[in-house]
């Protein structure tokens, strides 16, 4: 047994599971929103907030899976030093996650969304019809 062959199916397993947990840990921030008094800061949250449920539901069905990681990482990086370190002093334990997340989108966007996937569907489905 070759490891190599089970790549495609473990990159899908992984987007699979990045894109539920992206999902699973922002929908509920909708239901609860943080108590803030200051709206540029609110409307960047709920507006980040969106894109992390909706890049997470294309990365889940691996539906243009590097331009939703690609976007989701940018989103990490702006969202935590905005949000979470407004003064921009040192990143507290907080940042772990916000990094651990962009590196997973990043590693998305040069790996793909694997063979599990819609964009691998639209490839196949590419390839069969062929140029006309």
């Amino acid at each position: 047994m070759k490891p190599e062959q089970y790549s495609q199916h473990m990159l899908g397993l992984m987007r699979i599971v990045c894109g539920l947990t992206y999902l699973y840990c922002s929908i509920p921030t909708l239901v609860q929103p943080p108590v803030t008094t200051d709206h540029p800061a609110f409307l960047i949250y709920w507006a980040s907030r969106w894109v992390q449920i909706f890049a997470g539901a294309l990365i889940l069905v691996g539906l243009f899976t590097r331009v939703a990681a690609f976007i989701l990482a940018v989103n990490f990086v702006v969202m935590y030093p905005y949000w979470y370190q407004p003064d921009l002093s040192w990143p507290t334990t907080e940042a772990t996650g916000f990094t651990l997340a962009s590196v997973v989108c990043m590693y998305l966007v040069t790996a793909g969304a694997g063979r599990w996937s819609l964009d691998a569907f639209r490839a196949e489905l590419a390839s069969y019809l062929g140029p006309r």
